[in-house]
């Protein structure tokens, strides 16, 4: 990072950024009657917007041509809506809003430190010590309220195809976007990759590690319960950029079987366990941690304990298990254990059991699956503990639902208790269900939320967020781009905010427990587990998203199928093997991945479409891939089995340096002299081109050891060989496994 200075600062906060203004070129400058929300009226043209949440106005043009300004939230209802249909919704205009918002904040924070440290000497209940330490943070505190420089086009290319594709660029990507000449290219290449299955691959590893998509679905993993149409939901929902209020509200309503109604994976991720899960959606959906008052008043915010249990009485009509012989019958079968017991019987007759065994356990096992559904009580079931010690409720006393902040609900509107509290989940008298995610999202791009952590979300944001200002401003975007989670990063993408270099001086605990980093650029960051992998997934397959994992159709059929039609043991036997086929990768060509599509041996696909997750010896689980037991389970800190996995592992030293690696292969028996295939590799691995000095030493590396008796073949092994070490050197640099 360049060396920074206040003259930097100045040249930022005066280079052009001003108010941004709703074009209305597409909407006639028309004289209307404008209406307040107590009721009063107005001629004026509308001439455009400025300021942004709760600061947000609408620019009116009275008839004597003068302009004047009035704030949106005192319109009515209707005029709200008509100049909501008007906003800009340019990414670049809406950037630049950001973009101010973030200089104002990073301004006003330097001379408020600078007045401090003029004021330092004087100060008489500070020690001489005290004084010193205070002075060294003030001063670094400064220096991170100085907007980085701008990225080059190799540092953007590269962090944001990790941002958004969760990989490192291949090297005919990073070669087109570094010889495009078109102004706009970054905002062309951002459109690009939100449009992408990579983009799908990405967001679906950290909707799996919020949401905690594990196979087996429930907590402890019922391996009967395949999680193939679960996945393939959320997927889809990514890829249609269905938006996120609507997708919360899926999950949150959805009633069935996971593969007639794949949003119920939600639900019954916590099976048997509802006040779990309502703490969990509070913590996913509002960034609000209520867990605590399970068992008693939270000691930190105002939520109590009578609180918690109105709010699970929402949810105690619902139960994520059947119960009952009619839970059991399936597609005009009679009862489903006569079944099972017929089944069996055919299959011991055929000789088709194992030695000693009367019964074929899956049988049983899988066909009870039916009983895992999402399903409507017809009492609600919630009572407060029997040791409920507090003075207004009896222990075990029954308790109706009912909200402790926000809009009140009229159950008498929804079909369930269940449907009343989803839609004032999303509801946008929900004070903090849009804060949350925007607050999330930020994170992702930023690598830290403006409200830290992001699953404590204060009841009172002013004076706790890091910038009130911009959050209520995405607060406000986010409704207005109506939750559309592409169009949100759009936007963050294109700021020049995320587009600075990175910030290399680590924010203190301090800084993030206060919010007073104020972001001059991205925080560095490693990358992710997932990120990692999938990057080392660029580097030896052609198509790094030509793998895909589906499921869910088969699933469907083979679930419903009529235990009935299954008479003889032939046909007993080809139902458990299409059960087990549930879940095999595939091409998109719809082929079956085969040992052919391996890298010697190992399946370098992407994380999102492998088990999830991993066993915990695998490469992902040992760099921080979550456990998906608890919510945001992954971690990003070192160790010394990470260094020992990529100095002497087998990812590393046998996949990656394969003569089966595509980048080898693409260099090995590929045209081009040896410094142009060292090109290629830079390009390839780090995004950027070689310095000489980095040339020369690599050219040494990749000389092969051959000798004259060597047959073309292993002289063809010795070059690849020569070749992986090179890569190998790259991929265990800081450089590679940091996002700048």
């Amino acid at each position: 990072m360049t060396t920074r200075t206040f003259k930097t600062l100045l040249f930022a906060l005066s280079g052009g950024l001003v108010l941004t203004m709703a074009s209305v070129s597409s909407v006639q400058a028309e004289m209307r009657t404008w209406t307040s929300a107590d009721g009063k009226t107005l001629q004026a043209d509308f001439v455009g917007t400025a300021g942004a949440g709760a600061n947000a106005v609408v620019k009116l043009k009275l008839a004597d041509g003068s302009v004047t300004s009035y704030p949106i939230a005192k319109l009515s209802e209707a005029d709200r809506l008509f100049v909501k249909g008007n906003l800009p919704t340019d990414p670049a205009a809406l950037a630049a809003e950001i973009d101010k918002l973030v200089l104002n904040k990073l301004k006003e924070s330097y001379y408020g430190l600078r007045d401090e440290l003029a004021a330092l000497p004087q100060k008489t209940d500070l020690t001489a010590d005290e004084k010193v330490k205070r002075k060294e943070e003030i001063e670094k505190e400064m220096q991170m309220c100085i907007p980085n420089e701008m990225t080059t086009d190799n540092q953007f290319l590269r962090r944001i195809y990790l941002d958004i594709a969760g990989r490192i660029p291949t090297f005919d990507e990073a070669e087109a976007f570094l010889n495009e000449r078109a102004p706009d290219k970054r905002a062309i290449l951002i459109n690009d990759l939100l449009d992408s299955e990579g983009f799908v691959m990405r967001m679906y590893t950290y909707y799996a590690d919020i949401l905690r998509i594990r196979e087996g679905i429930t907590m402890m993993g019922n391996g009967d319960l395949k999680v193939d149409p679960y996945m393939e939901f959320i997927k889809q929902s990514i890829r249609e950029d269905k938006p996120y209020d609507a997708l919360v509200r899926e999950l949150l309503t959805a009633k069935g079987k996971v593969w007639e109604n794949p949003a119920v994976g939600y639900l019954i991720s916590d099976q048997g366990m509802r006040l779990c899960n309502l703490s969990n959606t509070f913590t996913i959906f509002m960034g609000t941690e209520i867990t605590c008052a399970q068992c008693h008043d939270h000691p930190f915010e105002e939520v109590y304990q009578m609180d918690f249990y109105k709010m699970a009485a929402f949810m105690g009509t619902t139960d994520t298990r059947a119960r009952g012989g009619n839970a059991m019958m399936m597609m005009g079968s009679g009862d489903y254990r006569a079944e099972i017991d017929r089944m069996n019987k055919v299959l011991f007759d055929a000789g088709k059991l194992r030695p000693n065994q009367t019964v074929d356990q899956n049988l049983g096992q899988w066909f009870g699956t039916h009983r895992t559904q999402v399903v409507e009580l017809e009492n609600n079931v919630v009572k407060l503990p029997h040791d409920y010690k507090y003075d207004d409720g009896e222990p075990e006393m029954k308790v109706q639902p009912g909200t402790y902040f926000g809009d009140k609900t009229d159950l008498s509107q929804h079909e369930s208790p269940r449907e009343a509290f989803a839609e004032w989940v999303v509801s946008p008298g929900n004070p903090r269900f849009t804060i949350n995610v925007v607050n999330r999202f930020w994170k992702i791009a930023f690598g830290l939320a403006q409200i830290e952590p992001v699953y404590n979300i204060p009841g009172h944001l002013d004076g706790q967020a890091q910038n009130y200002e911009l959050l209520t401003f995405l607060e406000e975007m986010m409704k207005d781009l109506d939750f559309s989670v592409k169009d949100f990063f759009r936007v963050i993408y294109n700021t020049k905010a995320y587009q600075r270099e990175a910030e290399t001086l680590t924010p203190s605990l301090t800084q993030v427990d206060k919010g007073t980093y104020h972001f001059p650029g991205p925080i560095l960051r490693r990358m992710t587990a997932e990120q990692i992998w999938d990057s080392l997934v660029a580097l030896t397959t052609a198509d790094p998203e030509s793998v895909i994992r589906r499921g869910a159709e088969e699933y469907r059929q083979v679930m419903n199928v009529d235990p009935a039609s299954l008479q003889t043991a032939e046909q007993i036997l080809q139902w458990k093997e299409d059960f087990r086929n549930v879940s095999k990768l595939q091409k998109y060509s719809g082929e079956i991945v085969s040992r052919e599509d391996t890298v010697d041996g190992v399946q370098m696909f992407r994380a999102s479409e492998l088990r999830q997750p991993m066993r915990p010896d695998h490469f992902l689980r040992m760099f921080g891939q979550s456990d998906k037991q608890l919510i945001e389970n992954q971690f990003t800190t070192g160790s010394a089995p990470q260094v020992m996995a990529l100095l002497n592992g087998t990812i590393t030293n046998a996949v990656l340096t394969s003569p089966d690696a595509y980048l080898i292969k693409e260099i090995a028996f590929g045209k081009g002299s040896k410094r142009d295939n060292i090109d290629k590799i830079f390009l390839s691995v780090l995004s950027r081109y070689p310095t000489s000095e980095e040339k020369s030493v690599a050219q040494s590396g990749m000389r092969a050891r051959t000798d004259r008796d060597m047959s073309e073949a292993q002289k063809l092994e010795a070059e690849a060989l020569a070749i992986g070490n090179v890569i190998w050197a790259l991929v265990n640099t800081r450089e590679f496994m940091f996002i700048q």
